[in-house]
């Protein structure tokens, strides 16, 4: 499950978003079911850290158009997957607390599982992740002997674009996908690089 939901802007400038990205994807069975215990999380883990005087991890939440839940948790380096962000005694009483929540939530999910996305700089235009009027996150599957054209052909995409944030992610640890969050305060029109990969696209709510 997520650990807590943050809107963050991380940055000013592109070249300084953190380069990897632990993901969390929940598909619920049973979405108001779900949403009502994600929220009793939530506010469990908000509690907890503010009861020992802590600030709690960011962690940006997309949904999308067809009901999967992404959980977006900055790290600046792999080394950052293995840092706890409590120590060991609370972190068994914040487990204490929310094992029962997890544990009922896990029987509203069709699926759920963990990936790490590694920010792609030379494709990312977008300066920071917040909301916007409207944004769609992108999925490409790409075929190995497809990898070198598709990557120019992405570039030359995102070049042309006007008035779209764009940050881009590969999924190293995952299903080796390219995603794209593309992000503006005006109707979003992104064509497909048809031939050089499977596209998937929808939009999304923060």
């Amino acid at each position: 499950m997520r650990i807590l939901i943050f809107l963050v802007a991380l940055t000013a400038n592109a070249a300084d978003l953190p380069k990897y990205w632990s993901i969390h994807i929940d598909h619920p069975s049973d979405r108001a079911a779900f949403e009502k215990l994600d929220r009793e999380f939530t506010q469990t883990i908000s509690d907890f850290y503010a009861a020992n005087h802590l600030d709690a991890p960011a962690v940006i939440t997309l949904v999308t158009a067809d009901g999967r839940f992404y959980g977006l948790r900055p790290r600046n380096s792999l080394a950052d997957f293995e840092k706890p962000s409590l120590d060991a005694d609370l972190a068994k009483q914040l487990q204490a607390k929310t094992s029962p929540i997890s544990e009922a939530t896990h029987k509203t999910l069709r699926d759920h599982h963990n990936e790490i996305w590694r920010v792609e700089r030379e494709l990312t235009t977008a300066t920071e992740i917040v909301p916007h009027k409207y944004a769609m996150l992108r999925t490409d599957y790409v075929s190995p002997p497809n990898d070198a054209q598709y990557e120019a052909a992405m570039k030359q995409l995102i070049h042309e674009l006007a008035g779209v944030g764009v940050v881009a992610f590969f999924s190293v640890y995952g299903d080796g996908s390219h995603r794209y969050l593309f992000l503006s305060d005006s109707p979003i029109k992104v064509r497909t690089l048809k031939g050089l990969a499977e596209t998937h696209d929808s939009t999304v709510r923060f």
